[in-house]
């Protein structure tokens, strides 16, 4: 099993930052453990390789598993974050931006991004 981990980013306004990945899927950003990281580091790191934002960690969320294309197994810890600015695209990636709720559960690809965004929103501090 590969480990990873990733965020759900909100802004000060209140909107959650996606990205819509190689295959079209509108997903949070997140990637592969690097030797000598912790799971934090990690979500940090790849949320700013993916879409530019310095986000910091505001609370642990809940690890998620799937399969992915080429049949590896992963299991991905994700954190609430919070982040600012202006994403930028990663190359490869064909979509990105910051998104209120009700838009990210429209565009969510994936059941357990949408239950991972509920989570998210009930822990957001006021």
């Amino acid at each position: 099993m590969e480990l990873g981990a990733g965020g759900v980013v909100f802004n000060e306004k209140g909107e959650v930052l996606l990205l819509r990945d190689r295959m079209g899927f509108w997903v949070f950003p997140k990637g592969h453990v690097e030797p000598g990281e912790v799971l934090e580091e990690t979500a940090v790191r790849e949320v700013l390789e993916e879409t530019g934002i310095r986000a910091e960690v505001v609370a642990p969320l809940f690890p998620t598993r799937y399969v992915n294309p080429k049949g590896v197994e992963r299991e991905i810890h994700w954190f609430l974050m919070r982040g600012e600015g202006e994403p930028r695209l990663e190359k490869g990636m064909s979509g990105l931006g910051w998104f209120s709720p009700e838009e990210a559960r429209a565009l969510l690809s994936f059941p357990e991004d949408l239950r991972l965004l509920e989570v998210a929103l009930e822990r957001l501090p006021l």
